[in-house]
């Protein structure tokens, strides 16, 4: 049976840019220090852990060459990440502002997905979309569309 997400890596052209963006943006929602691994290749991965046992974590390793992402390119789309509130959305929206973030969709109800789906869009510092959601139905960060 399937449990959840363990973890996403992501590779970064510069990690501890990426790092110091995602504690910015989500220290203040329980996002933990990096806990570093190494990887099959000998490299460093940082994992920014989420608050609660078993609730994932996000991985960022060092890119090898420089490579633009393409959002519609084979491959990763986006990063949904689910907090409890709305009033956590807009933080994490806040927190993106200030830390520099393209902002795609400033914090609103999508009733698209969900009468109560309420998410922000913005961009990290490699170009990845990034969606922080809020909502009262069970199935938070899987739109009902």
């Amino acid at each position: 049976m399937l449990v959840g997400l363990g973890h996403i890596d992501l590779v970064c052209r510069d990690v501890e840019k990426s790092l110091a963006f995602y504690a910015a943006v989500f220290g203040e929602l329980g996002l933990q220090p990096p806990h570093l691994e190494r990887g099959e290749r000998g490299e460093t991965i940082s994992y920014l852990r989420f608050p609660h046992a078993g609730s994932g974590s996000i991985g960022f390793r060092q890119a090898f060459k420089e490579q633009p992402f393409e959002l519609y390119a084979p491959g990763f789309h986006h990063l949904a990440i689910a907090v409890e509130r709305t009033a956590d959305v807009v933080l994490a929206h806040e927190n993106a502002v200030a830390a520099g973030a393209d902002i795609l969709y400033e914090p609103r109800l999508w009733p698209v997905y969900h009468l109560d789906y309420y998410a922000t869009f913005f961009l990290d510092p490699d170009g990845f979309r990034i969606e922080v959601a809020s909502s009262r139905d069970a199935r938070i960060g899987t739109p009902s569309v």
